[in-house]
């Protein structure tokens, strides 16, 4: 069975693309990383979009890897959902494609390399946005119990009221 070359090629130029994109969003955890920590909040904002944008091109890219590969599945006459090893190993069968199975086979390594990697620096991310949040959440109730009022007095009408003016320390209102 002859396999379009255009077909082969566009896969390997999908992964690679993927392949790139995994590493600008390993960079765009990376600047929330260091937003966080330096408190730049304008900056850990801006990053967020970006990586919700990468993230947005990644899922494409993955539809459209999916797609090629359903694609070259058909062709080779496989089950839609057999295995990339299956794939890899019926374009091997085919003297014309070597050369572009070998190519995606290491194309694959190393898009299983950089996917564990930035799923660690994701959950580096989760962990210390996590982190971030409970702090914020503790000292907002500290900041709430300091602002209870200290005692309370009778008016002459018989009323109780509060002793001194309470004075907010958080703003309630934003």
């Amino acid at each position: 069975m002859n396999i379009p070359h255009n077909l082969l090629q566009q896969f390997i130029e999908t992964i690679e693309a993927e392949l790139q994109l995994l590493g600008q969003l390993e960079q765009s955890f990376e600047a929330q990383l260091d937003a966080l920590r330096r408190h730049e909040h304008e900056a850990l904002e801006q990053a967020a979009m970006t990586t919700s944008e990468l993230v947005t091109r990644l899922e494409r890219l993955q539809q459209k890897r999916a797609g090629k590969g359903r694609l070259l599945r058909r062709m080779l006459r496989l089950e839609l959902s057999a295995p990339t090893e299956q794939l890899l190993a019926a374009l091997e069968a085919h003297p014309e494609s070597r050369p572009a199975a070998h190519a995606l086979r290491q194309l694959q390594q190393k898009l299983q390399e950089r996917l564990r990697q930035t799923r660690q620096r994701c959950e580096t991310l989760e962990f210390s946005l996590k982190y971030a949040i409970q702090i914020g959440q503790e000292l907002l109730e500290l900041l709430q119990l300091l602002d209870q009022p200290a005692s309370r007095v009778y008016t002459p009408t018989g009323q109780t009221r509060q002793a001194c003016p309470q004075r907010s320390v958080v703003n309630r209102l934003g």
